[in-house]
């Protein structure tokens, strides 16, 4: 794929054409590929930074990866995306270069936003109940989850002590 680099950032910006055109020449297993990877990828200084479009000089809308990367990625109205420096070689790592178009999708970022509720809402629970006694619930609740008599433990646990 041919993808214009920043000399000053180390940045990337692939022309949409540029992208469809790489994406239409790769196997079809390789373009259905969606795997998840947890990959530490150093936040770029530059992901906070507004980005104009090379192409129409326009505002690029940001967009959050999620599903393990900690960036962002940006995208003009010309369908034209910019990574910050690390951020493809962070794509390929985790799978995700071939699926890049999908981080746009109403659906993705609907993922994404649940992913970082849950987070949230599990840390706050850390936070009040402890480590220790949030590890018990989850291991009871991955336990109880397949347990033919569920609603019965359930049931146990709610009833006054």
């Amino acid at each position: 794929m041919t993808a214009f680099r920043c000399p000053q950032t180390g940045g990337h910006w692939i022309p949409a054409q540029n992208y469809w055109s790489w994406r239409s020449k790769l196997p079809a297993e390789a373009a259905a590929e969606a795997a998840h990877a947890e990959n530490a990828t150093p936040v770029s200084e530059f992901d906070d930074v507004v980005k104009l479009c090379p192409e129409s000089g326009t505002v690029m809308t940001r967009y959050r990866v999620g599903h393990g990367q900690p960036f962002r990625v940006e995208r003009s109205h010309t369908g034209g995306i910019w990574l910050d420096g690390g951020e493809w070689e962070a794509l390929c790592a985790g799978h995700l270069q071939s699926s890049m178009h999908l981080i746009f999708s109403a659906p993705w970022q609907k993922a994404v936003r649940q992913q970082a509720s849950d987070a949230s809402h599990l840390e706050h629970l850390r936070e009040r109940l402890g480590a220790e006694l949030l590890e018990k619930l989850q291991s009871l609740r991955a336990e109880l989850a397949q347990h033919s008599q569920r609603s019965a433990a359930l049931a146990f646990l709610n009833a006054p002590v």
